[in-house]
């Protein structure tokens, strides 16, 4: 958790510049918001095919994420995403294969996100890299670097609030290869 939480210290210590730098274009310039939704998780363990202790689709597992981004240009922000994925993960048993266990997934993000105008409000395209640490209690704990891209989209409300949904790829870079997907939706606050 050390590691995750020096990784969010210096996103947040290299975002604070470039908050300064934007000028106004189009009134707020900063963003913060929450999500909530489900994961599912890839299956492409080799050998896991049709393992009855492997799920394949299914989003009964939970997402809560928070961010906060700053523009960098008029279409273009950067974000600082943290959530955290409860979702069975698996494992390296110490054998040459793995198992599946409950637990839960960490992260912090570095993502750019493009956004379009359209008629409703905006629609994106981001991607990033993060910090992911995977842990089930008394089982194990594995920390390494990862992957994400999606497409988002904005429902204003107002100026300031608008409701956002999100689909998301995560790729970890774990002693034991896994790939999530998360849908959220949640609440942007503009200022």
């Amino acid at each position: 958790m050390k590691r995750a939480a020096l990784a969010a210290a210096a996103m947040v210590l290299i975002a604070l510049p470039l908050a300064a730098q934007t000028a106004p274009l189009s009134g707020q310039m900063s963003q913060f918001g929450f999500l909530v939704g489900g994961v599912k998780r890839m299956n492409d363990i080799p050998g896991s095919q049709g393992r009855s202790d492997v799920k394949d689709f299914n989003f009964g597992a939970s997402v809560k994420e928070v961010f906060y981004g700053t523009r960098l240009e008029p279409d273009t922000m950067f974000k600082i995403k943290a959530g955290e994925m409860t979702v069975p993960v698996l494992v390296d048993n110490g054998s040459g294969g793995f198992n599946k266990v409950n637990g839960k997934v960490d992260h912090v993000d570095a993502i750019i996100d493009y956004r379009f105008s359209e008629a409703y409000g905006t629609s994106g395209i981001f991607g990033g890299v993060g910090m992911y640490r995977t842990s089930s209690p008394g089982v194990a704990e594995d920390t390494n670097a990862g992957l994400n891209f999606g497409a988002n989209a904005d429902f204003p409300l107002s100026r300031r609030y608008g409701i956002m949904f999100e689909g998301t790829y995560h790729y970890l870079h774990t002693t034991v290869r896994q790939r999530f997907i998360t849908l959220t939706g949640g609440l942007r606050i503009s200022f």
